[in-house]
């Protein structure tokens, strides 16, 4: 049975080192995306200052994290007034820009560690240890996780953060101990340091499995005496990741430890009152859609992965495993009624849950031995490992089938263009040999970051497309209508599943 474990472990491993693998070979193929500069001019502004005035809606663990390598490589802090100016011009010091940006990337990767062994762990509790294997294993192929674990943002980091938390709090209702108590006091804080996010998904996840294991939650009672130290130990960790700070809060009208940590919850809420422009299906709207992250969820998930879901569900011997589709579903209706809809990252967490059950489904259909529902699973297994080694390495963009052949009819901003793509279109019209073209940059970021494109002229929006290459960048096409035209004409071809590229002789 030892040796049965030891092999189960050894395919987890596995499964996690290839995705590593894949993960890596994308930082020196995505260029920057919209929001990496912004979080790594953050990040080192605390590191090298120890002050934080560019944004406090998102706290600063991951940042600081990603920011580490410019901090250890020397990187100096220029004190420019616009946080995303200052992170291009940050990456692009000296003319280091990919060296900067696969290190600040790489130090990012760990989060996406933590996920699949909370994964793992989590699975072997409640199943067994084929299950925990498989678990990562269907973890490693889902594409939205393989593309954000690979960035310098905080969606990684709050959902493996956030996920361990959930972990801590069944083992502790379980085994009520001091030393629980004390880890999940400690992942409850790192999730709150990730992204504030936190503080809403951890409560509602919590009560849904609550809801879901009455019966087994036998210790609950004894764990209401470490509520204290629970509590202490949440407070000491965001109060330390806040360098001891002691201020006053305006809105609150008082003094507090960490005041940036009050007034970025307060930032958070009314940047939601306010709301986002979003896309969806090929509407706009200032405050989002109260259905997007259904709908944005259904196209960004493997079919391969939605069967196996659905299949389990029907399954008798699956049903006590249906907590994780309460937890799933637990965040998407709470998710639903904000109105900040910009990608699919905003719920990353989600994937974590379906991956351990479908990992539980997967071994339940093995242990059945009917040859046909093994053969069917094999193929579904199959589906999820090829849709995602096809669209290597943009998994950012990925959208399954039913999408069709035009993705950007229903998507648009960090789940289909988010400027990653900007390096290989630079890439591509040297090979086209393309002396002058029209453009339409969300931002000018890769440019200031010392990656010269041809010399382009800036697209108007227009109604008649001009003369010559025109690329169209898919989010501020979609989101600011700047250009008119190009639903009216099919492009010569689309680079990087984010960049439609046309020639009008």
């Amino acid at each position: 049975m030892k040796i049965r474990r030891y092999l189960y472990e050894l395919v987890a491993l596995s499964a996690v080192l290839i995705a590593s693998l894949r993960i890596i070979s994308t930082f020196k193929t995505l260029s920057s995306t919209t929001d990496e500069p912004a979080h790594l001019a953050a990040g080192l502004e605390y590191l090298a200052t120890g002050a934080y005035t560019y944004e406090d809606q998102h706290p600063p663990l991951a940042r600081m994290v990603g920011a580490a390598w410019l901090r250890l490589a020397g990187v100096p802090f220029g004190h420019y007034p616009d946080m995303y100016v200052e992170g291009d011009r940050l990456l692009g010091y000296r003319g280091h820009y990919w060296r900067n940006l696969f290190f600040s990337r790489l130090a990012m990767l760990p989060f996406f560690w933590i996920a699949a062994f909370v994964v793992f762990r989590w699975s072997r509790r409640i199943a067994t240890p084929r299950a925990a294997a498989l678990a990562v294993l269907v973890l490693t192929t889902i594409p939205p996780i393989l593309g954000h674990a690979g960035l310098v943002t905080t969606d990684m980091a709050v959902a493996g953060l956030t996920w361990a938390a959930l972990l801590a709090a069944v083992e502790l209702t379980e085994k009520p101990t001091l030393a629980g108590s004390l880890a999940l006091g400690l992942c409850i804080g790192l999730a709150v340091l990730s992204k504030f996010s936190a503080l809403v998904f951890f409560p509602v996840a919590g009560i849904a499995i609550a809801l879901c294991r009455y019966n087994d939650l036998r210790h609950l009672r004894k764990v209401v005496r470490y509520f204290p130290v629970i509590t202490i130990v949440v407070a000491l960790s965001i109060w330390a990741c806040y360098s001891f700070s002691f201020g006053r809060v305006e809105y609150l009208h008082m003094k507090l430890p960490a005041p940036a940590f009050f007034s970025g919850i307060r930032s958070v809420w009314l940047h939601n009152e306010g709301g986002q422009i979003s896309f969806l299906l090929g509407k706009l709207r200032p405050g989002g859609f109260w259905y997007y992250y259904p709908v944005v969820i259904f196209y960004k998930t493997p079919i391969g992965l939605m069967i196996i879901v659905i299949w389990g569900a029907f399954r008798r011997d699956c049903r006590r495993h249906c907590v994780m589709l309460a937890i799933a579903l637990a965040v998407i209706l709470t998710a639903m009624p904000g109105h900040i809809n910009i990608g699919v990252r905003h719920v990353l967490l989600v994937y974590l849950p379906l991956a351990t059950f479908a990992g539980i489904v997967c071994d339940r259909v093995l242990s059945d031995g009917h040859l046909a529902t093994i053969g069917c699973m094999v193929v579904l297994i199959t589906w999820c490992t090829v849709s995602v080694l096809h669209v290597h390495p943009d998994y950012i963009s990925y959208m399954n089938e039913l999408a069709g052949q035009h993705p950007e009819n229903i998507l648009a901003d960090s789940d289909l263009d988010w400027e990653q793509g900007y390096s290989r279109l630079n890439k591509r019209l040297q090979q086209l040999g393309v002396q002058h073209f029209t453009f339409n940059p969300n931002t000018a970021g890769y440019m200031i970051a010392g990656n010269p494109f041809p010399p382009y002229e800036y697209m108007t929006a227009g109604r008649t497309p001009p003369h010559g290459w025109s690329a169209v960048a898919i989010t501020p096409w979609r989101l600011f209508g700047r250009p008119e035209w190009p639903a009216r004409y099919k492009p010569r071809e689309v680079v990087a599943h984010s960049i439609l590229l046309y020639w009008f002789p």
